[in-house]
């Protein structure tokens, strides 16, 4: 009988490894390697005229929004934030998503979007056509870089809440006319097997002409990383740093926007030292994920500029910890992750962040209004 039952439990270990290893040596084939250069379609390009060139005289306003596929609203808490969840409980729920975020998209108004956490057919966001959408909505000139494509990413490990195949990037969309755009892979990567389930972090670079004018308009959408200790995201703003200031020495303007998952120097109260941890302008709750402060002193030491506005009732982000609390402000953890860096010959007319409450997304959207400089 004790040699039967063991039997029986050898050839379930068997069994169970048998199919791990089978598992991790398919997501191995079918791992997502993009190159570290790719150049992207232009969806709704417009035809090659300085009429549609940007203006150096005029006002461009410009928006950045983490979509959080939309799947983040305020009902929703997410497992790696100290949640339980990987996904909505319908497709109906995300669908309200998708109208509400592409109502912020058309009230703003914007000359130049940029996007992050955009679905594309992903079991995580039931299969919705999210890129299609927004792009048939702004009917602007748009790219998307993926910077997350996996076969099937099986956590969290709960039947039902299992994110799937996910197929995921970030989207620029612009009313001028695209001379290129390229994805450009960044470095970093988390180790061996996680990394073949997790994100390859990119940034894209979109090239606007401008008119009368041998220099053009760099617009640079990021997602910086997120879960790991930080020395990824440092090595990631560091490649995102070095051509940014190359794209300037070139005499060009440059703009970088989006998700940077770390904590602008406006929402630093008191920054680290050695021995004391960093101060944030929302206190950090003991035990949340941390948005590290951004090491960003080349953006002062060199006369670039911060486009966010720090307003201490309206945040960019929250914590996913649990669906937001709308009733007790203070029992939400937040963070001001979400804004622009911009050239010395780029000046900063306003900045704003969009106050949505978090309905549709963990992430309010961030908005400026810029000129170029002659």
């Amino acid at each position: 009988m004790i040699k039967r039952i063991f039997k029986i439990l050898l050839i379930l270990v068997v069994v169970v490894v048998t199919f791990a290893v089978g598992f991790i040596v398919t997501l191995q084939i079918f791992e997502y390697n993009p190159a570290d250069i790719e150049s992207l379609e232009i969806t709704n390009n417009q035809t090659d005229t300085d009429t549609n060139y940007v203006d150096l005289n005029q006002t461009i306003k410009i928006m950045t929004f983490n979509t959080g596929y939309a799947s983040l609203s305020e009902t929703e808490d997410f497992v790696m934030d100290g949640g339980t969840k990987g996904r909505m409980d319908s497709a109906a729920e995300v669908e309200a998503n998708i109208t509400g975020i592409s109502n912020i998209l058309t009230t703003a108004a914007a000359d130049i979007y940029l996007l992050q956490e955009v679905d594309v057919n992903s079991d995580r966001s039931y299969n919705t056509l999210q890129y299609q959408t927004y792009t048939d909505l702004l009917n602007f000139p748009v790219t998307l870089g993926y910077n997350y494509r996996c076969i099937f990413v099986p956590f969290p490990f709960q039947i039902g809440q299992m994110m799937g195949d996910v197929n995921s990037g970030i989207m620029t969309a612009t009313n001028f006319f695209v001379a290129s755009a390229a994805r450009h892979q960044l470095p970093g990567e988390f180790s061996w097997p996680l990394k073949l389930a997790n994100l390859k972090r990119c940034m894209t670079v979109t090239v606007l002409p401008i008119k009368d004018s041998n220099h053009s308009l760099v617009i640079i959408n990021v997602h910086l990383s997120a879960y790991d200790e930080g020395d990824m995201r440092a090595q990631e703003m560091t490649a995102v740093k070095d051509y940014a200031m190359a794209q300037y020495t070139l005499g060009n303007y440059v703009i970088i926007g989006g998700d940077f998952n770390q904590t602008f120097p406006e929402a630093v109260v008191t920054p680290a030292t050695s021995t004391t941890s960093p101060v944030y302008a929302y206190p950090l709750t003991p035990g949340f994920w941390e948005a590290y402060e951004m090491d960003a002193t080349w953006v002062t030491d060199n006369g670039w500029d911060f486009g966010v506005d720090l307003d201490p009732f309206n945040p960019t982000c929250r914590l996913l910890n649990h669906p937001y609390d709308t009733t007790t402000w203070e029992n939400n953890q937040y963070y001001v992750v979400d804004g622009f860096i911009v050239s010395p010959n780029v000046t900063i007319i306003s900045e704003e962040i969009v106050e949505q409450d978090f309905e549709f997304s963990d992430h309010n959207p961030v908005v400026i209004e810029i000129t170029l400089n002659n």
